[in-house]
Parts: C-alpha cells; structure tokens; sequence
C-alpha cells in the first residue's frame, strides 16, 4: 500500500514538474535567457543538498588506509504543487543516500575494504519548537533505510531499519557556544542472514553530542552499545581552514578518532585496534 501512494505521489510531482518544464521551455523560447537543460539543472541543484557529513581522511592502522563519505539528500516534492499545499506534510519529505567507503591506500591495486550504501525515505521537520529567546530549538525525522555493502556471499551485510532522531539544540553555551544533542532510535525490519546478531554490537539506538566553539571550531562524539555491551565510539574533530589559510579556502580541517566494535558493516562483529585519520571535511 505504502509503495502504491509513494508511486502516485511521485507521479503526480512529475507530472506537475513536466507542466512546468513546457512553462519554462515556452520562456526560454521567447527571451532566449536560459537552456532548458540548464533550468533543468538549476532546478535540481536548488533542491538537493547535503544529509551527514562529506570528508576524507587518511590514516595508518597496520597499513595506511583511507575513509570517505559523501551524503546527500533531495526534497523530490514541488512545494508549489497542488498536493504539497493541500497537505504541507510532502514538502518535507526527502530521498537521502549517504555512502561511507574504507579504502586500503597500501596496497599495489589500491582495494576498497568496504563500503556501506545507504539509501533512505524520512520525514525531516526544522521547526518543531523553538524558545522566545531562540537559544533552545527542538528539530527532528524519522523515516526508513536500508544498508548494504554490496557484496554477495560470505561478504554480504545488509539491515534494513526504521528510526525517530529528535534533536536538540543549545545556543550561548560558555559564551557564545553551540551545543547539539541528537539521540538517535531505530528497530530491526526483518532479520538478515548474513548478521543476524548485528543489534549485539550495534544496538537499538546512538547518541551524538557536539559542540560548536565561538570561533567555529568543533568536537564531537559518536557513541552506541550493542546488546552484548560491545560498541563503540567515534570522535571528531574539525576547525575552519579560512581561520589557518585565509579566505582562499572552504572547508575544515578535520580530525577522527575511531575507537569499538564494527567500523564498517563487513566488521560489524570486530574489534580492531583504535583508529586516528587526518584530512579535510566538507560538511560537517
């Protein structure tokens, strides 16, 4: 049922979006200003924008290795549309993918270790409550996503979870500090068979505090338990490189500490020795 009204939804926005693009095509026709298929474009771009944090970092445990993630998210339905504002709910309904890859540096062919794929459906709202002074926010989703390493075989991992992440969001902390307190719960759909004990090192849930300084540095931490009471914990660190190199460049140099059970999802049952990557995050 639920993927019947997803089909009839997104065909509706289609069709409405196809109504817009011969608006925009007659335009363009007449004044010359703009390619349909840079509108097109710029259409896309306005509505697609960034989920979890985008870095890469490099670092040595036994043999350099290298980890990446890149995460996007994009709001399919047309806030104009006749069925956004009869029901403001689909306005804030968003398609994410967030993929994490390990990459062994060392050696000769330069081999990923493994990488995790994550698509996802959830409902994101920004304004749940917010203080009169402005100093307390509460945000939040929820939605539904699968995760998988691609593999087949004895290499196969994949779960499939639904989740509620409500966030909390602290301003003028120690001055002009930024705290953000966002818990994180979820449950198993299905039971897969390649890691059917996955929630004994994962768990039912995670917590991530950071806490942003008055020159925009920050730290965070990254933290879960398994039901066995293995878990793990990731910390990060990340500093403005306009504040180092001038206004020349964006984005922060970044610091990670990886330290628990189940780095990547091949290795969720594994306990390797800690992890320290340096390199550069784009969206922290």
């Amino acid at each position: 049922m639920a993927v019947v009204v997803l089909t009839v939804v997104f065909a509706w926005n289609c069709a409405e979006a196809q109504e817009a693009k011969i608006d925009l095509e007659q335009d363009s026709a007449v004044d010359g200003s703009a390619e349909v298929g840079e509108l097109d474009t710029n259409r896309f771009m306005s509505k697609l924008t960034p989920d979890e944090p985008l870095y890469f970092v490099v670092g040595w445990r036994e043999f350099f290795n290298a980890k990446f993630q890149f995460s996007f998210k994009f709001a399919f339905m047309n806030p104009q549309g006749a069925l956004t504002r009869k029901a403001p709910f689909f306005s804030h309904v968003y398609f994410g993918y967030t993929q994490t890859s390990l990459w062994d540096i060392e050696e000769e062919s330069k081999p990923f270790y493994d990488t995790s794929y994550k698509p996802s459906l959830f409902y994101r709202q920004k304004d749940v409550h917010r203080s009169e002074s402005g100093d307390f926010r509460i945000w939040g989703q929820a939605g539904i996503q699968h995760e998988s390493n691609g593999q087949g075989g004895e290499e196969s991992r994949s779960l499939n979870i639904i989740y509620v992440k409500p966030v909390f969001e602290f301003s003028r902390i120690w001055g002009q500090g930024h705290l953000t307190v966002a818990p994180r719960l979820w449950a198993y759909l299905g039971t897969p068979a390649q890691n059917p004990d996955i929630a004994e090192y994962r768990g039912y849930g995670d917590l991530r505090v950071a806490f942003t300084g008055r020159s925009d540095w920050q730290v965070a931490a990254t933290m879960q338990v398994g039901t066995s009471g293995k878990g793990s914990v990731q910390l990060d660190g990340t500093w403005p490189m306009d504040k180092i190199l001038g206004r020349n460049f964006d984005g922060y140099l970044y610091a990670q500490y990886f330290n628990g059970w189940g780095e990547s999802l091949r290795s969720y049952d594994q306990h390797l020795p800690w992890q320290l990557r340096l390199g550069i995050a784009v969206v922290r």
